[in-house]
Formats: structure tokens, C-alpha cells, sequence
């Protein structure tokens, strides 16, 4: 194997990232693109879904997605 199939190799590993989301997706029983939207402000999750991220990371679900000030 040369060193370049190493690299290949690794290149087609996912991405910590993409194991987050994915994680995450499974978790709540909702797709990688809802959980991107999260991530990026541009949606929210619901109650149940705030409730059992807060639960997952240990922290208030308040803290993980405070609201928005206008």
C-alpha cells in the first residue's frame, strides 16, 4: 500500500463533524439536514427534541438554544 492509498484511505472516513450530526440525527429521530438547520439558527427544534439534547450534552436546553433577542 503506498502512501497515497493511505491518504485515500482516510479521505473517505467521515469527518468528526458528519458523526456529530449523524449522531445527533438518530438521536432525535430527525434528518442530518433538519439538525444543520439547528446548528446554523435558521430552525429550532422542538420541545422534546430540546429535552433530550439537554439531556445528551448535560446542559440546560435554555443554554443549547437561547432565544433570539430582536
Amino acid at each position: 500500500m503506498t502512501f497515497k492509498d493511505f491518504y485515500l484511505q482516510e479521505k473517505k472516513k467521515p469527518s468528526p463533524a458528519k458523526i456529530f450530526i449523524d449522531e445527533i440525527a438518530a438521536l432525535t429521530h430527525r434528518s442530518p439536514n433538519t439538525i444543520r438547520m439547528w446548528i446554523q439558527g435558521h430552525q429550532t427544534p422542538d420541545e422534546l427534541a430540546k429535552a433530550i439534547l439537554a439531556e445528551r450534552f448535560g446542559v440546560d436546553a435554555s443554554t443549547l438554544f437561547p432565544t433570539k433577542k430582536i
